[in-house]
Formats: structure tokens, C-alpha cells, sequence
């Protein structure tokens, strides 16, 4: 009887676990290639029963930035197959992008089967970098900086005009290579106004693409102090009720006299004293917090004017927390 069952029983068990769905696809990934920004593609997968039993897609699931529709039914018989599309809206992205659809079914070995699609999103002109700094210029010399121009639909870029308004020591030219572009920036240190120690300039690049037909890039520079402050920052801890001082050295760099014209705190509870308009090489002077400062946090800003036609103001921050 025991070896009856066993005869019996074994077929029974393969058939039921034979008796189920199975769902296949001739493809799970769609690589796009390069796609323009702003672009809507599309793609499909086969889908197809393989089981002996009826399959059910339950359900599929996008990831952001995709959409799908199953072409066909939702119920399969055995052998039978339907199509899922999915649609890619390329617009706002650029790189490499990655998405994925779930397809949720009733087959028990693979509830839960994954779709995939990758795309290189381009513009018709990729510019890097966007921003360029010009650090430490010197008044006497120059400096040069690139900015690559790369087409991303194997046109050629064409540059038509580019613009840096109010900044007569910064000029770029453009050169090509190949269907890029490479913008040849430079800046000159003697037609820097004198006073102006540091700024934001805004350069337009017109091209002929009408996908993107001016392009913006920020240029920031500076030059270097000629008249500095040591310590270049103030800060005091301590209670409340009690005066602070801390002595200030201010120095030319090149040694050249100057004088301090005057001298400004945004706090009222903050004074300078020493400071005189005498000529020298260099000041000494003393920052005073006042014992009338209430409990707090204090962040405040001294602004020393002198009569140097490259640096007319000097700045100083000055931190305090009295408790």
C-alpha cells in the first residue's frame, strides 16, 4: 500500500507543479542611444505566456519620468502574446538617464519581472564649464581661461556673437574644432578700474542653434588685496557687561604709504579708535566692543575707507557672543 502511493501520488504532484503560468519576454532592456532634450521616444517588449496555465499581468509599474501602455489584453493563454510599450519624455533631463518598469503578474516563479531602458539625453550645444573664475588677478599680468562648446547632434556650432557688458578687461574669442567650439576667454589686469577689487560679470554666446540660441556663463574675478588687515577677522567670547579690545595691524602689501580716510561699524556698541589720516606704510589701530553690548550673538562688519586709488574700503567681520 505504502509503494501504491508513492506510485500514485508522484505524478500527481509534477502535474499540479507543471500546471502554471510563465511569463517571457523577448527583450527586459532598450537602449535609446542619444536622444535631443525635449524628445518623446518610445519602445516595446514582447510578451508571452510560455506557461500551461493562464498568465494575468496584474499591473505595471513606471519609474518618474516614463509612461507605458500595454498593447493587447491583460490575460494570456498559453502561447499567446502582447506588447508593453513604454514612452520616454526626454524634456528637462541631460546625461545618462536610467528607467524601469515592474510588471506584476501571476506567474509564481517571477511575480514581480523587470523592463529597463537607458538614454544619453543631449542639447544641440553642451557648454562647459557654465562658470569661470578668475582668482587672484594681477593688475600687472593677465589670465586666460577655455570653455568647451560640444555639439551634441553632430552639427557644426556656429557662434555668432558673444557679449560681456560693462567689463572692458575681459574679451573672449572663438575657435573652431571641429563641429566644436572652444571660447577662448581672457582677462587683463591693468584695464580693471581702479577701486574694483572683485566682481560678477555675465557673458551671452549667441549661436545659430535653434534649440539654444544664446547661451549664459558667470564670470567671477578678484585681484589681489594691496591693503590687508592682520588679524583679517574679529572674534570675542565672554559675558556681557565687560569691554573687549583687540589691536588691528593694517599694512600695504607693496609698502606704499597711505592714509585712512575714515572708519565705520554697522553696530553702534562697536568703535575704532587710532585710526588717523596720516600717511604710513602701515595703521595701527584698536576695535573697542562696547561694555553696554547686551547678552547675544553679534555679526558685524567694520569698513576702513583709505585714499589707495586700487583698494579705496577694506573690510573686517567682527563675531561676538556675550552671554
Amino acid at each position: 500500500m505504502r509503494v501504491f502511493f508513492g506510485v500514485l501520488l508522484s505524478p500527481l504532484l509534477c502535474l499540479a507543479q507543471a500546471v502554471a503560468p510563465a511569463i517571457s519576454f523577448n527583450k527586459t532592456h532598450h537602449d535609446f542611444g542619444k536622444v535631443m532634450q525635449g524628445d518623446k521616444v518610445s519602445c516595446r517588449y514582447e510578451v508571452t505566456n510560455k506557461g500551461s496555465a493562464p498568465l494575468r499581468i496584474k499591473e505595471v509599474r513606471p519609474s518618474c519620468g516614463c509612461t507605458y501602455t500595454v498593447v493587447g489584453q491583460m490575460l494570456l493563454d498559453s502561447g499567446e502574446t502582447t506588447t508593453i510599450e513604454a514612452q520616454f519624455d526626454s524634456a528637462g533631463m541631460i546625461g545618462s538617464i536610467h528607467k524601469s518598469l515592474d510588471v506584476i503578474s501571476d506567474d509564481p516563479s517571477a511575480p514581480i519581472a523587470q523592463l529597463t531602458f537607458e538614454a544619453s539625453v543631449v542639447q544641440e550645444v553642451m557648454a562647459s564649464p557654465s562658470t569661470v573664475i578668475f582668482n587672484n588677478v594681477s593688475r600687472a599680468g593677465s589670465d586666460a581661461s577655455n570653455i568647451f562648446l560640444k555639439s551634441g547632434n553632430d552639427s557644426p556650432i556656429t557662434v555668432t556673437n558673444i557679449e560681456i557688458p560693462n567689463a572692458p578687461f575681459l574679451s573672449c574669442e572663438s575657435q573652431k574644432d571641429g563641429n566644436d567650439v572652444v571660447l577662448k576667454l581672457n582677462i587683463i589686469g591693468n584695464l580693471i578700474p581702479k577701486g574694483m577689487s572683485r566682481g560678477v560679470e555675465i557673458m551671452t554666446v549667441n549661436t545659430t542653434s535653434r534649440q539654444i540660441p544664446a547661451l549664459l556663463f558667470r564670470i567671477l574675478w578678484n585681484v589681489p588685496l594691496t591693503i590687508t588687515a592682520s588679524p583679517n577677522r574679529i572674534v570675542w567670547k565672554g559675558s556681557a557687561g565687560s569691554e573687549m579690545r583687540s589691536a588691528i595691524t593694517i599694512r600695504h602689501t607693496g609698502g606704499k604709504p597711505f592714509k585712512i580716510l575714515g572708519a565705520e561699524s554697522t553696530s553702534p556698541e562697536i568703535k575704532i579708535t587710532g585710526a588717523t589720516k596720516k600717511s604710513a606704510i602701515e595703521h595701527k589701530i584698536e576695535v573697542i566692543l562696547s561694555a553696554k553690548a547686551k547678552a547675544g550673538m553679534y555679526n558685524e562688519r567694520l569698513t576702513l575707507k583709505t585714499d589707495n586709488p586700487d583698494q579705496g574700503e577694506l573690510e573686517i567681520n567682527v563675531a561676538a557672543a556675550l552671554r
